[in-house]
């Protein structure tokens, strides 16, 4: 009976998931968009597209989408069984890394509005002129050569058909899945988080101290005028 009852408990727990993953998917794609293409119609505006800022916040959005679609229309398919990804063996790295990259180009691209934010609020100039288009275009085209290299092994790791995975498409053994999983901690959360952190900080800082030079300065004016 206690088999039984495991068995019946486990086919419940895998239905369970496979319909989170079917609607909840759809869910998320349908908002997700709504919120990457509000932004891409913000920055998209001729007014914005000489901000560096702007710049970045407007191909965040183009990542963001190509992450959203490449990585949860896979598994709104594979709830009715029309998923290519999962079946066919070229396909299946390809979407994979297409996955990691973009979301590793969206995570840094924000990454650098925030420093690009501090480098505007310094007083230094040589920081200020960090600022700037030229830069920006480098660093976007670096950081996305940077992950397709360090993702490059998905298409070694990455094997459709498997069995026994939480996806049919996935690491081939678990020295791939660590490296895939470790990375992509690194890459989207920890070190992009802790950089919006420190700059995040730095920025207001600045601003703080500017606000404050400002006072003292119309004090030293208000009491030399009378």
């Amino acid at each position: 009976m206690a088999d039984l009852g495991n068995s019946t408990y486990t086919i419940w727990l895998n239905n369970f998931s496979f319909q989170m993953n079917r609607y909840m998917s759809i869910f998320i794609i349908l908002f997700g968009s709504v919120g990457n293409v509000l932004n891409l119609l913000i920055f998209s505006r001729p007014k914005h597209r000489t901000n560096p800022c702007a710049v970045y916040f407007f191909y965040a959005a183009i990542a963001g989408l190509i992450a959203l679609y490449s990585g949860l229309t896979s598994r709104i398919f594979a709830g009715f069984q029309l998923d290519l990804s999962a079946t066919t063996e070229g396909l299946c790295p390809a979407r994979a890394i297409i996955v990691w990259v973009s979301t590793t180009a969206s995570s840094w691209f924000l990454t650098y509005a925030t420093v690009d934010r501090y480098c505007i609020s310094c007083r230094q100039v040589n920081r200020r002129n960090l600022s700037n288009l030229q830069y920006t275009h480098r660093l976007m085209v670096l950081t996305i050569a940077g992950a397709s290299l360090i993702f490059s092994e998905t298409f070694y790791c990455y094997v459709p058909n498997l069995k026994g995975s939480p996806l049919l498409c996935y690491g081939r053994n678990m020295t791939c899945r660590l490296y895939n999983e470790i990375a992509s901690a690194l890459l989207f959360v920890f070190i992009p988080s802790a950089i919006m952190l420190v700059f995040g900080y730095g920025t207001v800082d600045n601003k703080n101290r500017s606000t404050i030079d400002s006072n003292v300065n119309y004090s030293s004016y208000f009491i030399n005028y009378f």
